[in-house]
């Protein structure tokens, strides 16, 4: 399970943002999270009695949430059962491309590398690397119960005095429950070998698809800033990284590219692969004869 689920202080809404930029908003709209633009209000969506609004930045279509007097409720397990119930099979699928990224010319993650799953849950995708043969930790802020599995932790100082340097972050379902999103990549960068890779999964805004009944627009999941295109590229690129490949329209590789520019080769994958995603289609990166112990379970279910 990778989701990093945090309890928002809805009062930050209008902080700076970062970067320290000098732009200036109307009254009573808050800053665009990612590049300090102004906003215009976009949505309005029902939370426990009130109406939340979402706020587009004119410039990079970033969504902000603005204030609401109460945070989601995780606890108990409740927000696993109740909102993300996707999230086992995003696992699986999440599995099957690391392992694909592995048998790529030009990518530099191999069987064995060490690897972090940022906002593990309760670990179930860090167990699933681990008896693939990766080196994987996990970590989670706010677990679900005082005992963790082996190899997740819940202290960032202890996680980082322990896993030390990594070719791979995880970030799953994280960004959107982020008011500043800036302190959790300082943190994965300074865990990450200097040309490592970073694994994201958000859903991306589309100004002109999406409209109101938009199910990513939830602040009963603590969605409080939600990525255009456009807004995610500039907040990565910001921390030099760089997508070098796109997986499907939530999921997206990237690498830092500080000290090793990318290739040829890495330009090549993300013009491919972007260009794929835009024309919807599907690839299943699952190697012939590989399954998922659910799969060799459903198979034994039907012979």
């Amino acid at each position: 399970m990778s989701d990093f689920v945090v309890s928002v202080n809805y009062k930050s809404w209008t902080r700076e943002p970062h970067m320290g930029t000098s732009s200036q908003c109307c009254a009573q709209l808050p800053r665009c999270l990612v590049c300090g633009g102004q906003t215009a209000k976009r949505f309005s969506k029902a939370f426990r009695g009130s109406n939340i609004s979402y706020f587009m930045c004119l410039t990079c279509h970033h969504l902000t949430a603005g204030e609401t007097s109460e945070n989601p409720v995780y606890g108990g397990g409740r927000y696993f059962e109740e909102v993300d119930t996707g999230w086992e099979g995003r696992n699986r699928r999440l599995l099957h491309f690391v392992r694909f990224i592995t048998r790529l010319p030009g990518i530099r993650l191999f069987a064995g590398s060490a690897m972090l799953d940022f906002g593990c849950g309760i670990g179930r995708l860090v167990e699933d690397l681990n008896r693939a043969g990766f080196n994987a930790f996990g970590f989670e802020p706010f677990p679900e119960s005082s005992v963790l599995p082996d190899r997740v932790f819940a202290d960032w100082s202890q996680a980082r005095r322990t896993i030390g340097q990594l070719s791979l972050v995880t970030c799953i379902e994280v960004l959107e429950h982020l008011r500043d999103p800036d302190k959790i990549l300082d943190d994965i960068s300074s865990v990450l070998i200097s040309a490592g890779y970073l694994l994201i999964s958000t859903e991306v805004y589309k100004r002109g698809t999406h409209k109101e009944d938009w199910y990513y627009l939830n602040p009963a999941a603590g969605h409080v800033s939600i990525f255009s295109e456009r807004s995610l590229r500039a907040l990565l690129r910001r921390h030099d990284f760089e997508a070098i490949f796109r997986i499907n329209p939530s999921l997206w590789l990237y690498r830092r590219v500080a000290s090793v520019p990318r290739s040829l080769v890495e330009l090549g994958y993300f013009a491919v692969s972007q260009s794929r995603v835009k024309l919807g289609v599907r690839v299943n990166y699952r190697k012939r004869g590989e399954n998922s112990s659910d799969d060799q379970s459903r198979l034994k279910l039907k012979a």
